[in-house]
């Protein structure tokens, strides 16, 4: 229910309304297997890996591990394990498994880039990354002509390589596009249709033209189906003062999971110090 409302995101009466109706309710945090609580309540959930790290555990939510064909597309980062994200992690790895297209909305510095790269670290799912801006083109997004040999080349874009190969494609900035780029992604996520400059149309299970798209003719006419591992995780600063972007949510949030990242909290900030300076007293 919070994250259905984007709690976290709500003004500070309207969020204190919506606590105080949920706690009269009764409404309390389910406790689940591979999820223990701590003092206050809050679920903590582990990372476990099973069947010969082959599957993947996340609270109460399980997925199969990929075998990528490009492992340098992997993210490897460092990640500490603090509660408030992994809670973000269990829900993220939910609808990922589900089929769903990610949209992680929050302040700046509240660990989005980390939270995408470690949940396609820990799927072992290969990654392409686009940094939006207000200047970005649709060109720029789709195609972009590079000069070889002498001759005019059309080089794909990681959008158009995450559209071929079934990778994960990670929008960051997504709140700074421009409104006619913005067009071009609610087209492939909600009407599944892609149509770039050098006659090719990308289609998704959602465009009627998916089920004709193998035949000969659609061929010829530059139809190709769209990978059915693609996915897409788009990060974005919230809307309004001070970061002035666009409402992704508002926009694009009917083809997204949507996930608010927030500051961690006191229990979740200890933690992390503790692991980056292990020596220091509390």
């Amino acid at each position: 229910l919070a994250t259905a409302l984007l709690l976290p995101l709500l003004p500070t009466a309207a969020r204190g309304e919506v606590l105080a109706l949920m706690e009269n309710s009764g409404l309390q945090p389910a406790v689940t297997p591979g999820v223990s609580l701590d003092a206050s309540g809050e679920r903590q959930p582990r990372i476990v890996y099973s069947n010969g790290c082959s599957r993947v555990t996340i609270g109460g939510t399980s997925a199969q591990l990929a075998s990528p064909s490009a492992p340098e597309l992997v993210p490897h980062i460092t990640f500490v394990e603090i509660p408030s994200q992994l809670r973000t992690l269990e829900s993220m790895l939910r609808d990922f498994t589900l089929g769903e297209h990610l949209l992680l909305l929050g302040n700046q510095g509240t660990g989005k880039n980390k939270l995408a790269d470690k949940l396609l670290m820990t799927l072992r799912r290969e990654r392409e990354y686009v940094q939006l801006h207000r200047d970005t083109t649709v060109t720029q997004l789709t195609l972009s002509p590079s000069l070889e040999g002498g001759r005019v080349v059309w080089v794909d874009s990681p959008l158009v390589r995450a559209l071929l190969h079934g990778r994960v494609l990670v929008v960051d900035e997504a709140d700074k596009a421009p409104p006619e780029v913005v067009c071009v992604l609610k087209g492939l996520l909600e009407d599944g249709e892609l149509l770039l400059g050098d006659g090719r149309r990308f289609v998704t299970a959602r465009s009627p033209l998916w089920h004709g798209a193998d035949t000969p003719d659609a061929t010829a006419e530059g139809v190709r189906r769209v990978h059915t591992d693609f996915r897409v995780i788009a990060l974005a600063n919230r809307p309004g003062y001070p970061f002035l972007g666009a409402d992704v949510y508002a926009e694009l949030g009917d083809a997204f999971a949507t996930h608010v990242c927030s500051n961690p909290d006191a229990t979740s900030e200890r933690a992390l110090l503790r692991a980056y300076a292990p020596r220091v007293e509390e």
